[in-house]
């Protein structure tokens, strides 16, 4: 420590999981798994090509 200069000490507590929804700490858990995020984006593509050969003149999916 320098003299004649105090220092101070930041904490933040961290919101403990346990007042989450079980949801939430249900999908907190899932897009950590490699697995389920790959099964999620094989399943968004899958919705989306199915979309495209439906219809493919609505532009609905590409819209802002």
């Amino acid at each position: 420590m320098i003299s004649g200069v105090k220092t101070t000490t930041l904490v933040l507590e961290k919101k403990k999981e346990e007042k989450l929804p079980a949801r939430v700490l249900e999908l907190r858990k899932k897009i950590h798994d490699e697995e389920y995020i790959d099964n999620a984006i094989q399943r968004i593509a899958q919705v989306i090509s199915r979309k495209l050969i439906e219809d493919p003149d609505d532009d609905t999916l590409f819209r802002d």
